[in-house]
């Protein structure tokens, strides 16, 4: 009889070899995945940002997503479910008008812009709501509304009301909200990143920053849209704060996340130099895939953002170690990196950067049976071999960081943001191409980025693609002014439309709108 098969080695005790061979069959990844992804080890709160703690923290047994405690929902004690999943398993089926809890702010999935809190805001007067108790309820003023705790709790004109660990906490958005109900204060201004109107948006905290394209206007953004295109949200009791591309601190630029990445590999055998060799943990690698998912979603946004790299740069700083002393370390020690608008602009579209963001964002490598394979890795490459984002690297580096990116990728973490998750975005303006108007967000009509070897097998970059960027143009200014026309135009429509829909949802409506009892229904 043939002798038994040798038993496969345990995940802990491969070698990096053994270890990508392992990936690379489908139940082993499944496995993989289902070890790290639900590990708190390396995994940071959707809030603060500051590293769970296993023998305490706990993600919500439904949805997955993590937050300290006392971050954002004191009133979960013990339980680890969520407050959105705590409201739901509740309402689902008792309430006849239920609504799924989402965020009025922003317009992110709740999977990608973390725990949703409370929120209620009180109008100017109810005499404007009187006979409409159904438009009222679908209003921000009505009851059982939810915002992103990022959102209410970064925004400077709501106010977080915690009631004690046995209540939950609420977000007052009076003073965001517009007395139409509908609207936020800011809803005459673009978000930066997404440039939707909607929404509530907050300035970059540094004063004279100008957004892209603007002359006196700060950048502004949903706080959501900031955090996961990886600019600086600051989680400070003194300070809840955001910051614009070209205003963040060291620690957020693309190149530093990797550097920070990288030091989590070199921690785990005490070393400067990488050791393919050496076997891993399930809780380093769960500290790995966490951080990397983190790196990979502000890349999903590169579609964005790479035109204001070009332009400005980064404001990376070389890492100074004990001991030692920066006026007596030679740029080649530093790693210092030298590089024009000029020279960012070829880089960019050598290695395609926007391209590749469009094509994260849309999960285009999944389109096509093994795209997430070679070509995603061979894309991958030609980012992470590009000097002047990333810094000089050496080949076993660049390596390591296009496995792991890989495997963030092909791990569809919700907090990715990618496919399903993705946030809306706007279908002009700054969103599309100055050239042709096609959208900067979708690959369109470009071939996806990696799925061309590099020309004779030489170097990691792909035959040069003739493709459409706005690259060292000048930036399409963020108007502040809806098409006023159209909306004049088309106001006596909707108006005579909602009247109608109005009357005929009247007839049908529930009691407890109909009764005196819902009158103050802006009350929490």
């Amino acid at each position: 009889s043939p002798p038994d098969p040798i038993p496969a080695k345990p995940f802990y005790k491969m070698n990096a070899t053994e270890r990508k061979e392992y990936w690379s069959d489908a139940e082993n990844l499944e496995e993989f995945f289902e070890k790290v992804l639900p590990s708190l080890d390396g995994a940071k709160c959707a809030l603060c940002e500051m590293p769970a703690d296993p023998s305490i923290d706990k993600r919500c047994d439904k949805c997955g997503v993590l937050s300290h405690a006392d971050c954002a929902d004191p009133a979960r004690g013990d339980r680890a479910t969520c407050l959105t999943c705590r409201f739901t398993e509740k309402n689902a089926n008792r309430l006849r008008n239920y609504e799924e809890p989402k965020c009025h702010m922003c317009s992110h999935p709740n999977a990608s812009g973390g725990p949703l809190l409370r929120s209620f805001a009180k109008p100017v007067s109810m005499k404007v709501w009187k006979g409409s108790a159904l438009r009222f309820q679908k209003s921000i003023f009505g009851k059982d509304k939810f915002c992103h705790a990022l959102c209410g709790m970064w925004n400077p004109l709501c106010e977080t009301e915690n009631n004690g660990e046995a209540q939950d906490t609420f977000i007052d958005c009076t003073n965001t909200a517009m007395s139409n109900g509908k609207d936020h204060v800011s809803h005459q201004f673009r978000c930066t990143l997404c440039g939707l109107y909607t929404g509530a948006k907050v300035d970059c905290s540094i004063e004279g920053c100008v957004a892209p394209g603007g002359t006196r206007m700060r950048a502004k953004f949903h706080v959501t849209c900031a955090r996961q295109a990886g600019l600086e949200v600051l989680a400070d009791v003194d300070c809840m704060s955001v910051k614009c591309f070209n205003h963040v601190e060291c620690d957020y630029v693309f190149r530093a996340r990797l550097e920070d990445l990288r030091e989590i590999e070199l921690n785990r055998f005490s070393s400067k130099k990488f050791k393919a060799s050496v076997p891993m943990t399930w809780g380093h690698a769960s500290s790995l895939l966490h951080a990397t998912v983190n790196i990979l979603r502000t890349l999903g946004w590169s579609w964005r953002w790479a035109e204001w790299w070009v332009d400005h740069g980064d404001n990376w700083e070389p890492l100074i170690e004990a001991g030692q002393r920066e006026e007596d370390m030679t740029e080649e020690e530093l790693k210092v990196v030298h590089s024009t608008r000029q020279s960012r602009c070829e880089d960019a579209r050598q290695c395609r950067l926007a391209a590749f963001g469009a094509a994260l964002r849309n999960r285009d490598y999944d389109k096509e049976e093994g795209d997430d394979q070679e070509p995603l890795e061979r894309a991958l490459t030609a980012i992470i071999s590009t000097r002047s984002l990333v810094g000089p690297l050496k080949k076993r580096e660049v390596e390591f960081f296009v496995t792991w990116l890989a495997l963030a990728y092909r791990s569809k973490s919700p907090v990715l943001g990618f496919g399903n998750d993705k946030t809306p975005v706007a279908t002009d303006c700054f969103c599309v191409h100055q050239e042709d108007a096609s959208p900067k967000y979708e690959l369109g009509g470009r071939p996806l980025p990696g799925k061309t070897k590099p020309q004779n097998g030489k170097g990691v970059f792909e035959p040069r693609v003739e493709e459409v960027d706005d690259f060292l143009k000048t930036p399409v200014p963020a108007s502040p002014e809806r098409k006023i026309k159209k909306k004049k135009e088309n106001k006596k429509k909707r108006k005579k439309k909602k009247r109608e829909e109005e009357e005929e949802e009247e007839d049908d409506m529930p009691d407890e709108y109909t009764t005196g009892e819902y009158s103050a229904g802006f009350e929490k």
